[in-house]
């Protein structure tokens, strides 16, 4: 996945298998002899030293991000923004969180307190030099030299510590905020105390949970709650009732690739962004099957909320059922035809696909019934001069989108079977290299 990999190890480690060299006891602990004292800047511009300033007899967390992510590192700071909510006052006081960016050259102190601000957050953001971060990221235990390839790629692990005992644990940022709070305000300081609560044996037998909701408890739960009742402080919108107010195949597009729909202007997108501090929704990196099981859980629940049955066909699929495309190929925005005059003989379309899937995919031609030929053209300069040309075939590249629009590529729809007029929908049929096909209803507008 580009700029960003998945290797949530949970496991704790000791300290010696962060440095290589294992200590002869738990007394030897790692201080400044070991960890480089480098300066580091804050979002405020402020100078810190790594060791000194910052881990120095201090119970800390630390990450590693870039602001220009749009998957994993905002999915990761909301987390701990979670966990911040669960420690209070602590945090600041005796426990202290440090994000530091792999992406100095762009993640300037004035757009990390950017960041921090649109988040909420009241921990540290910090810049510096590129090789001293690289530096304390190998020594953290956080650096992968298999997986450097001149991106932003990186072990989306963070460290939780403790500089005065010498504990220090990888941990996942994908951890329940609850038991990740637990792990850094209490583990670290008295991890021998007995733990409090009940006996096992009157613990509640646990339910089956289908995929859409754990998936909406790892991916979605850390942004929005699904109750009905959104608080304040929300980073998004409450979900109930959204599989009723938006239509089925945005919901499909948004879950699966927001960070295009943003980048394409999509309104709907673009006006949620504004509504939530201009935060953006993360990529979650959903295939077609979890978007869908992800939508099919929300409506459930909102059935459930609302006091409502569930339909006889649910277990088969509320976003299928409604309309939804099957075939994992491409999403589709801002599709519209053109309303021609009553004696043209062409029509023109327009539409952005975007493409999900980390391979490329090849669009070779576009059929409609309402019309005799749909031809994919393109203009040039031919000979030196500005000129329409076909195009064969168009390659939608991997995680990326091609777009049809107004003096650029479109389709050029010939013979049109009637005069369609604003509000009409025109039947479309896109048939990929691979032998795939895929169909839509575009709008007819007078734009």
């Amino acid at each position: 996945m580009k700029n960003s990999i998945r290797k949530l190890l949970w496991l704790p480690i000791a300290a010696s298998m962060l440095v290589g060299h294992a200590p002869t006891s738990f007394a030897a602990v790692w201080g400044a002899d070991y960890f480089p004292n480098v300066e580091l800047i804050t979002q405020d511009g402020e100078s810190r030293r790594f060791f000194d300033d910052l881990i120095e007899d201090k119970i800390v967390l630390i990450n590693f991000i870039y602001t220009t992510c749009v998957d994993v590192c905002p999915m990761e700071t909301a987390q701990l923004v979670q966990v911040q909510k669960v420690l209070g006052d602590r945090l600041g006081q005796d426990v202290f969180f440090y994000s530091i960016t792999i992406d100095p050259d762009h993640d300037t102190p004035e757009v990390l307190k950017e960041y921090k601000e649109m988040f909420g957050a009241r921990w540290t953001f910090l810049t510096g030099n590129d090789d001293d971060i690289t530096e304390l990221r190998k020594k953290l235990g956080l650096y992968i030299e298999e997986i450097q390839d001149g991106s932003n790629n990186h072990n989306v692990n963070m460290i939780i510590g403790n500089q005065t005992t010498g504990r220090w644990m990888k941990r996942s940022p994908f951890e329940n905020p609850y038991v990740l709070a637990d792990q850094i305000g209490n583990w670290l300081t008295d991890w021998k105390a007995p733990p409090k609560g009940g006996n096992y044996a009157d613990a509640p037998q646990l339910r089956s949970i289908p995929r859409g909701e754990q998936l909406f408890r790892t991916r979605c739960a850390i942004c929005h709650t699904l109750t009905g009742d959104e608080p304040d402080d929300a980073l998004g919108p409450d979900l109930v009732g959204v599989t009723e107010q938006r239509d089925p195949t945005w919901l499909l597009n948004w879950l699966r690739a927001p960070d295009q729909m943003l980048a394409a202007g999509d309104p709907v997108a673009t006006a949620l962004k504004a509504s939530y501090n201009d935060l953006a929704m993360p990529n979650l990196r959903l295939n077609q099957q979890e978007a869908t099981e992800l939508l099919d859980y929300i409506a459930s629940e909102t059935r459930r909320i609302n006091g409502e049955s569930s339909p006889d066909n649910a277990s088969s699929g509320t976003a299928a059922d409604s309309g939804a495309p099957n075939e994992d190929l491409v999403g589709i925005m801002n599709a519209w035809v053109r309303e021609a005059k009553p004696a043209a003989k062409a029509n023109a379309g327009y539409m952005t696909l975007i493409n999900v899937s980390a391979d490329e995919i090849t669009l070779v031609g576009v059929e409609s019934d309402a019309f005799d030929t749909v031809e994919m053209h393109e203009m040039a300069v031919i000979d030196g001069a500005m000129k329409m040309r076909q195009l064969d075939n168009l390659v939608i590249p991997p995680n990326g989108q091609v777009r049809f629009e107004p003096g650029g590529q479109h389709l050029m729809m010939k013979g049109p079977h009637d005069h369609l007029r604003t509000g009409q929908t025109v039947d479309m049929t896109l048939v990929f290299e691979s032998g795939l096909q895929q169909t839509l209803s575009v709008k007819v507008a007078n734009k």
